[in-house]
């Protein structure tokens, strides 16, 4: 049994989109066999009532903590954009109370293994190795970013009302290549969602191994459900209709 602990973008739970699901039941599985706790950012529209996360709760053993989505001002990715060297999604979660309280859990415990939840969390990583230098990271790359950031750039330039946003994904597909290389060879081990994107991962980081875990549904939920109509659907679609 491995003392894991889990970084996640929001509170994977109800399991309703794409990141959420495939976090909640990779901290499901995980459950199984190691003790797991979870540090996780909060989106406004979430709750932290015992209640509606209680799923969540009996998994992680009630070792669940949680710290704000930080705000930022159109404005500051705007600087962010023309000063850093991150790209934004550097940026998006990077945060000093989240920070703070990661530095406090793995000074009070060590973890076998701290285990990141995308691209957003990758700076963590340095603050990791400085105070749990024994702890094994797994950094699970949701996405191949930098290729969709590409395909971005691609689409929108065809297209001449949309060359602020061809410019925009110009410079973050720069940043995000050094930025996507940097995390998967800074990380122990790295999973993808698929071996597609681990191919994209090794057109920047050539010798990655990089194991794909697929995204997952809980069947045993629709074990009891009858269809109350006689129809064959060709697609069923579980998530959100909100993807940008």
């Amino acid at each position: 049994m491995k003392n894991i602990l889990i970084l996640t973008p929001q509170i994977p739970y109800p399991p309703r989109q794409g990141a959420s699901m495939r976090n909640y039941y990779i901290i499901k599985g995980l459950a199984q066999n190691n003790r797991v706790s979870l540090l996780t950012f909060k989106e406004d529209n979430q709750s932290t009532d015992p209640e509606k996360i209680a799923p969540l709760l009996t998994l992680c053993g009630q070792r669940v903590y949680t710290v704000d989505v930080p705000q930022r001002a159109t404005a500051d990715r705007l600087r962010a954009m023309l000063t850093s060297s991150y790209p934004d999604m550097g940026h998006r979660l990077y945060d000093e109370a989240f920070n703070q309280l990661l530095t406090q859990l793995i000074t009070d415990e060590l973890f076998d293994i701290i285990q990141i939840e995308g691209i957003e969390l990758a700076r963590t990583m340095p603050l990791i190795r400085q105070f749990s230098p024994e702890s094994m990271i797994v950094f699970d790359n949701h996405n191949a970013e930098t290729e969709l950031q590409r395909r971005a750039l691609q689409t929108d330039w065809r297209k001449p009302q949309r060359w602020a946003g061809a410019i925009y994904s110009a410079v973050q597909v720069v940043k995000l290549s050094r930025f996507e290389a940097w995390a998967c060879e800074t990380a122990d081990a790295v999973t993808v969602v698929s071996a597609a994107d681990a191919d994209h991962l090794r057109m920047l980081v050539p010798n990655l191994k990089a194991t794909a875990i697929p995204n997952c549904i809980d069947i045993d939920m629709y074990a009891g459900v009858q269809p109350t109509e006689d129809k064959r659907f060709d697609l069923v679609f579980t998530g959100k209709m909100d993807y940008r």
